[in-house]
């Protein structure tokens, strides 16, 4: 049999990818930071900015959904004795709800599959623990807001943008892989989710990456669509 070998517009596509999240690469780089850290990097948060109540340009109860459409790879990273053979394409499904700023429900589905079509295998996260917002104003101002404690913090749209950490198990092929893995989730503008997972906490399965996906549907409480202008 020949040997499998990846055409020139793989490349092409493999590069463009990587130049898309190599921004997200600064953010994954910073998880390995022990927890010690954490709670000394943003202990200033008090609790009067935990409040139940919502500015008037946030949304607290609302559904998103989408695919997973990413690629992961050590030639990507840039990393030594990598091969172009160990290109990783992941897609699925994922969605959450989110009721009164509470995120109640939880469901991400990867397949993950070698360029080449082999050792495909399937991944799952079925419920994220322990979660807390992220207010879009840290994300913006502070390099350092992946290690920040976020206790109490309301999950909310703003803008179409909302953010949220916590832990989670994740299963392989039904049977769970990793346990308790630090979890960082980003829907940006109403188009795109980021899953990040800690890289020491998950075998660097996912090559440092984070998990892309498309957004397919936002609805608030009402049934109203998000991701389309409203009707004039």
């Amino acid at each position: 049999m020949a040997q499998f070998k990846i055409s020139a517009h793989r490349y092409g596509l493999i590069g463009l990818a990587a130049s898309i999240i190599i921004i997200s690469l600064i953010m994954i780089n910073n998880y390995d930071i022990p927890q010690t850290a954490q709670a000394q990097q943003h202990n200033s948060i008090t609790t009067a900015n935990n409040t139940n109540a919502t500015s008037g340009n946030q949304i607290d109860s609302f559904r998103a959904e989408g695919q997973i459409s990413s690629l992961a790879s050590d030639t990507m990273a840039g990393r030594a004795n990598s091969s172009s053979s160990d290109v990783w394409v992941l897609g699925g499904d994922w969605e959450f709800n989110v009721v009164n700023g509470n995120l109640t429900n939880l469901v991400t589905d990867i397949t993950m599959t070698k360029i080449d079509g082999t050792a495909a295998h399937h991944h799952s996260i079925e419920k994220l623990n322990n979660v807390s917002g992220m207010r879009i104003t840290d994300r913006m101002n502070n390099a350092s807001y992946m290690m920040m404690s976020y206790e109490n913090e309301r999950v909310a749209l703003e803008g179409n943008h909302t953010m949220f950490i916590g832990n989670a198990d994740i299963t392989t092929n039904g049977n769970i892989e990793w346990k308790d893995v630090p979890i960082h989730m980003a829907l940006v503008n109403g188009n795109i989710i980021t899953i990040n997972m800690v890289p020491s906490k998950t075998e660097d399965h996912f090559k440092g990456f984070p998990v892309f996906g498309t957004v397919q549907s936002i609805i608030d409480e009402n049934g109203r669509e998000l991701t389309k202008p409203p009707p004039q």
